[in-house]
Order: C-alpha cells, then structure tokens, then sequence
C-alpha cells in the first residue's frame, strides 16, 4: 500500500518553484489567467506525485505538493499552504540566490514545526559549472543554526532537466525515514478553497490532518459550528469511499453554501474554516501558547527582527486561516530574537485550535513574519493569565525537553487531578503518545494513577495527609462522635475536591489506610466513641428527658439548654441510644422500638389502619406519629396506600 505525503515549496519569488512542480509532476500549479498573465504565483496551486524508494525496498509514495507563492505580498497565502505538510522543497535560483523570502519561508517552516526538506539549487543552467560548489557551501552557511543545517542541495534546470530525477530520488530517500501520517481519529481538514460545482453544490479542499473522513458521515465546519454530512470524496482526483490522513482531499459537503469572502454571517463555508467531528467542536478567542523568535534573526537588522511588543496586534496563521488579534506576554514587555516566552492570543475572531498545534504570527499590515509557537491551552482565562498558579503551568511547558512530558505535567499540575481518559482530548496529540508521556511522569514518580484519575503525586500525598490529619484532630476534639461528616472533611481541603466525583476517590484511598466511611461520617477504624466529662452532665440530663417522655419526646430545640447539648444528642445517636427521626425529633431507642411494636400489633389485627387510626391506636399526637411512620415506610416495615398503611410483605 502507497504511503501517503504531503509536501510544499517554498523559496523567493521567480526561483522556479512552479516550474519545478510542473518538470516533477507534468501539471502546471498556477492555474489563475492573472498568474499567467504576470508570470508569478499568487495562490496555492496544487499536483501529485508518485514515487517509489530508491531502491525499491521502501514501497511507493503518493504525494500532494502544494506549490506557494514567493513573492512578499502573498506570503499570507503561503503561510496557508504549509500548515499541513510533512517536508519543505525549498527552492533557492543559482543566479540569484539566498533572497529575503527564502529566509522567511525557512523560518516559516520552522514555526510550522516541519523537520525535514530538500533543497533544490534551481537554474543552475544560467551559472558557470564552477560556481555550483560555491554555490552549496553558501547555501550550507545560510542553513547554519537552523533544524536543517544537513538538509540534502540538489543542483536542477528545469529547462535542460537537470536534477529533477535525482530530486524525486532525494525526496523518496527523505520520505522513507519519515513517520506515517497519524490516525488518532481526530480528524481536521484546513479548507484552502471552497467552490460551487454545478449539479454538485460546495465542494471544499485542503490537507487531512490526522483521522478519517468517510462516506456519508456527519461533520462540523468550525470555528462557526455549521453542520454538514460528506456527500463525496476525491483524492488524489479519484472518487473514493474513505480519506485518509496526510493525503489531499476534496469534500462535497451537504446543505452549506459557500461564505463569500467579508461576509460576516458565519453562514457557509470558505477557506480557513477547518471540516471536522462533533467531538473537536473547539473554537476559541483566547489561547494560552508558548511563542518563539528565530533564533536566525539575532544580529540580523530590519523589522522582521525588530522584538515583538506586548500587546502588538498580530495576525494569527494556524492550518489555512487567518486571524487578526494581540499577543500579551506573561513576564515581559517585549519578545527579542532568539527568545521563547509563555504568551496569550486575545483575538478578534475565533479560531479552531488544539493544544501542540503550531502556528505563525505576522504582524498586523501581513506585511512580516514575527513569530510562531505552539499552543498549550484553548480555554485562556485574561483573569488568570498571570497569576502564580499559570505561571508554574508555563514553567512546567517549558522545563522538560519532551515538550509532550512538559506539558502533560504542566496541565495536571494545573488541574491538580484529570481523569486519566478526558487528558487532553483537545489536543492533536493520540492516546499512545499521552499514555507514553503518563507512563515516563509516572516512572520518575512525578504523577500518580488512582482510579482512573491522574494526580500531582506532591499533591496528592499532600491532601491525602492532610485528610488523615483533619480526622485524627477532629476524633480529638470530638471523642464522643463517630467521625466527621465527609462536607466538613471536603471544606478543610483543597477547593479541588469539590467539583466532580473526585472526592469519592479519596474517600476510597482513606478506607484503605486504616479509616473507614460509616454511614455518614468518616472515621480512623480504631477510633472508639467515649464521653468526655464535660458532656456527662448533658447527656444524663437529655436521657432523664427522653425517657420521662418516651413515646412523646419534646421538639430537639427544647432539649438544648447549653453550648454541649448538641454534641451530647450527637453522642447519644452515634451508640445508638438515641434515634433521630426527622431534624427536630429525637427519641430515645426504646421509645421508637415501642412506638413501632405499637404500630405492628394494630396493623397486624386490622387490614390496614390510618393516620388517625394509629394515632389513636398509639395514643401520641400527629406531630410524633406523622414522621414515625415515615421513618417506618423509609425502613420497609409499612408501606403506604393512599391514606393507609400496610404492613410490608416483608416485614
């Protein structure tokens, strides 16, 4: 089976890019009038190229090549090209040679986050045979500092054909050590056009990142949430059944028209909206990121290596789209050449981002590239931004050299605890890669699994000692209570715990270290009720009272005369000398044992009896017979028909 690929070029204008498209792959990529007209690219044009190893061993190739435009005006459109691709061909002409946007395309594709290209030394037909050494080790300078200081130069004419097989060899060699293109069934497709077809309706296009788009499935078209199904699907300009990632794709998308370019109904669909599933349904107007400058712009004069201001209005280029905004640091005024910082895009539309996508930002007028990074969070908060809190989620994004590692630390640090199957759902990231970064945090005991939720491991060992603390102190203080109710254990920890089930893991952790949940309380499993001799006087006193009046005890608030009343109730209900029925009724056990036999004798001899029945029958009022007999259809002793009462099968 024919791995798939996506490539770009790249290079300054008139170097040769499209012709050298069209000597690879016989299809003319600049398909406008005007573009022919001015002899120039000036939007995407698209070909394909199959390719087989070098040596035959290593399989076939089908590629997608997107040819970009290079001349400065139109870099936001190149920038739209490369936000999908898996290598760069740079081309750089040999009579003209390392031009100003070449360098911004090489450092475009490094925002971008593209690892490998192939340099094609285009024109070399228009040079002397003794300048192409030269030429290389010029070249070779340029690339000094940059992820593609080896990247492999190839002398091509496009005219005399020179070069174009040994570039097609280079490209399969390149390509060979590539990873394939990811499937973590999260699939986006960056729209690059949208068009009408007769008899057909929209019809979109772009690079499948990650996933797959079949027949018939439902869709999203973000960030505006427009809902659609896939009526058809071409690749590689064949109908088929199934589009997979890291190949070329038209979509003929059901019931959305195509937006017209400033039309701000958010109706339809244009290029920069991403096609994808309802579960990455994610738009948002604030990203937390990391941002970078080339470090290739140190030393370098002019206004692409002037320091990004905070607060500068940006343009942000993420997949094919383009949004106008601001960039604020977290720690400094301004961003110099060769630094990286954590930053917030405030922006001005939404975009649909994942957490690791990468972008580039040029500067408000399009008319400069000023930087690129990665994303880290889709939910930005401008109220937390710089808080201590944020600061250390950066400081984690940042500290590890697997940028993964850095930033699944980083978001449980934040969160304090995820469960382990929701962990950065909203990223581009699949389930091995987050599982391996989990598994390498939890070998150097810097994260915990419990449950199914992923801990801090300094955090966790924290509150659950702090857990055991608070119960220990409260048996202390309370020796005449069972435990301590779980709301006021919750309150003396972290607010964390009160969102979600979380606490009930740590209810769970406890009952596995020596305490145990009782009823409604928790307690250390040693701990046995005693009654302190300031409570003695109370608790006689409230006995003597309860069985003075056994059958009808008075209201709980005309018990309570002093500030130990309560505990002293408390006490006598945790050794159940004392049962609470309903919040202001206490009665002693004997007193509620009798009221109940009362009750089975009458409903024993009767086919059933009534309130008034019983009450009468008992001889208590309505205020204690109501909720004893609740009390006794909660238990399963009666059971209620209407205005009846029945003794339950059971009982």
């Amino acid at each position: 089976m024919a791995r798939h690929f996506v490539i770009a070029t790249a290079g300054h204008v008139d170097h040769g890019k499209s012709a050298l498209v069209r000597a690879l792959t016989a299809v003319d990529p600049d398909r406008l009038p005007e573009e022919k007209a001015r002899g120039i690219t000036i939007e995407l044009g698209f070909a394909s190229l199959d390719l087989s190893s070098a040596d035959g061993a290593g399989g076939e190739f089908k590629l997608g090549i997107i040819d970009v435009p290079g001349h400065e005006d139109f870099v936001k459109n190149m920038v739209s090209g490369v936000g999908c691709v898996h290598l760069g061909l740079v081309v750089v002409a040999a009579d003209d040679g390392w031009m100003p946007q070449t360098e911004e395309h090489l450092q475009i594709l490094e925002y971008m986050g593209v690892r490998d290209i192939v340099i094609a030394l285009n024109k070399i037909d228009l040079v002397g045979s003794d300048d192409e050494a030269f030429l290389h080790e010029v070249i070779r300078d340029e690339l000094q500092g940059s992820l593609y200081s080896d990247a492999p130069i190839i002398a091509t004419s496009t005219q005399t054909g020179q070069g174009i097989e040994a570039v097609k060899e280079k490209l399969s060699e390149v390509l060979e050590g590539l990873p394939d293109p990811v499937n973590h069934e999260k699939p986006r497709l960056s729209v690059d056009r949208a068009f009408s077809v007769k008899g057909h309706g929209t019809v979109v296009t772009g690079t499948l990142m990650d996933g797959e788009l079949t027949l018939g499935q439902s869709v999203v078209v973000q960030p505006h949430g427009a809902e659609s199904r896939v009526r058809t699907l071409q690749s590689f300009s064949e109908e088929v059944d199934r589009a997979m990632p890291g190949t070329r794709v038209a979509v003929n998308l059901a019931n959305l028209a195509v937006r017209r370019s400033g039309d701000a109904s958010h109706e339809g669909v244009a290029r920069g909206d991403v096609v994808t599933i309802q579960k990455l349904a994610v738009a948002t107007r604030l990203i937390d990121c990391i941002v970078s400058k080339s470090q290739r712009l140190v030393g370098k004069s002019g206004p692409a290596a002037k320091p990004l201001k905070h607060g500068a209005r940006v343009r942000l280029h993420h997949g094919s789209c383009n949004v106008p905004g601001r960039v604020f640091f977290q720690d400094r005024e301004e961003l110099k050449p060769g630094e990286t910082a954590p930053a917030q895009l405030r922006l001005e539309g939404e975009a649909m981002v994942l957490v690791g996508d990468r972008f580039v930002l040029r500067d408000w007028s399009e008319v400069i590239t000023v930087g690129g990074g990665m994303v880290v969070d889709v939910d930005g908060d401008t109220r937390r931004f710089r808080r201590p809190e944020q600061k250390r989620f950066f400081e984690q994004c940042l500290s590890n050299a697997e940028p993964l590692v850095g930033l699944v630390e980083a978001i449980i640090g934040k969160d304090l605890g995820v469960p382990r199957d929701s962990l950065l759902l909203k990223s581009c990231f699949g389930a091995e890669r987050i599982e391996a970064a989990v598994d390498k945090l939890s070998g150097e005991d810097r994260l915990l699994t419990v449950e199914g939720w992923l801990f801090e491991r300094a955090f966790w060992d924290q509150e659950l000692a702090l857990a055991k603390r608070t119960i220990d102190l409260f048996h202390k203080q309370n020796s005449e209570l069972l435990g301590v109710a779980p709301t006021e254990l919750r309150s003396q920890l972290n607010p964390f715990w009160n969102e979600g089930d979380s606490f009930a893991v740590l209810l769970r952790a406890l009952e596995e270290d020596n305490y145990s949940v009782v009823g409604t309380v928790v307690k250390r499993r040693d701990h046995q009720i005693s009654l302190p001799a300031n409570l003695a006087a109370s608790a006689n006193r409230i006995r003597s009272t309860l069985g003075d009046k056994l059958l009808e005890p008075p209201g709980r608030k005309q018990l309570i005369q002093g500030a130990e009343d309560e505990r002293a109730i408390r006490y006598l209900l945790d050794v159940e000398e004392a049962v609470e029925v309903g919040e202001d009724l206490v009665f002693l056990k004997t007193g509620i044992q009798r009221l109940e036999s009362m009750v089975r004798e009458y409903l024993q001899a009767h086919d059933g009896g009534t309130v008034s029945e019983l009450r009468q029958h008992t001889g208590v009022s309505r205020r204690i017979i109501l909720p004893v007999l609740e009390v006794l259809d909660r238990r399963g002793v009666t059971v209620r028909d209407g205005d009846v009462r029945r003794l339950a099968s059971e009982a």
